[in-house]
């Protein structure tokens, strides 16, 4: 039985949901640094739709992006690909933070900025599963950025959903090890079922713009 049967899921207004993009930028379009194969077809589609409704609600968009230190790296600071996909842009006041690691939380404005904004429930999507979006998953769990029952003591059921892997706004590539190549898709969905339970919801972009859309309705008065 899904975790959350049975109990009340807490309505999250728009001012209080974050929506986290993870390196969504144009080197990983480079296929011969990356690997051949990518998983999550849908994704430039679940992004684009994510990036619409969160604006539309007026709930904060977070952006990172990954830039190497290593001057071949297609997301060197000094390449094209460093900068964020089209579809992908910031606008306005929204922050884009620099990360030198897998982790968006280790050596940036990350964790400040989610709790000086009262963020309270934190919707992660992004590149890539399997690298800089799982790291940085389980590093919010393990810093209990949002209040949820994996990562926070003394939090009751009503809270699940705080912190949210979006499954197919999130991509990874195919992988070799020891010779085996290991196909896109197989890779995304065991990142996922690692994470799930043990460090965050994971949830479709549907439902998590159905819970946006719930929060907005449920707005405190003025």
């Amino acid at each position: 039985m899904p975790h959350h049967e049975g109990h009340s899921r807490r309505k999250y207004s728009p001012a209080e949901t974050a929506l986290l993009l993870i390196d969504v930028q144009q080197g990983f379009k480079h296929p011969s640094y990356w690997g051949t194969e990518w998983s999550t077809p849908s994704f430039q589609t679940n992004i684009t739709q994510l990036i619409a409704s969160f604006r539309q609600a007026g709930a904060p968009i977070l952006h990172v992006c990954n830039h190497s230190i290593s001057e071949t790296s297609p997301l060197h600071p000094s390449k094209e690909g460093s900068k964020l996909m089209p579809y992908a842009e910031s606008v306005d006041s929204e922050p884009v933070l620099s990360k030198t690691t897998n982790s968006a939380f280790v050596g940036t404005k990350l964790e400040a900025e989610i709790r000086a904004r009262g963020i309270k429930r934190l919707v992660v999507a992004g590149l890539t599963t399997a690298h800089c979006v799982a790291t940085t998953v389980r590093f919010a769990s393990n810093l209990g950025v949002v209040a949820h029952r994996f990562g926070t003591p003394d939090v009751d059921d009503t809270c699940n959903g705080a912190l949210v892997l979006v499954s197919d706004a999130t991509a990874t590539t195919d992988l070799v090890f020891e010779g085996r190549r290991f196909d896109a898709e197989t890779i995304h969905a065991v990142h996922l079922a690692s994470m799930k339970d043990e460090f965050c919801d994971v949830e479709r972009t549907e439902e998590v713009l159905a819970t946006l859309s719930a929060g907005a309705k449920h707005r405190p008065a003025a």
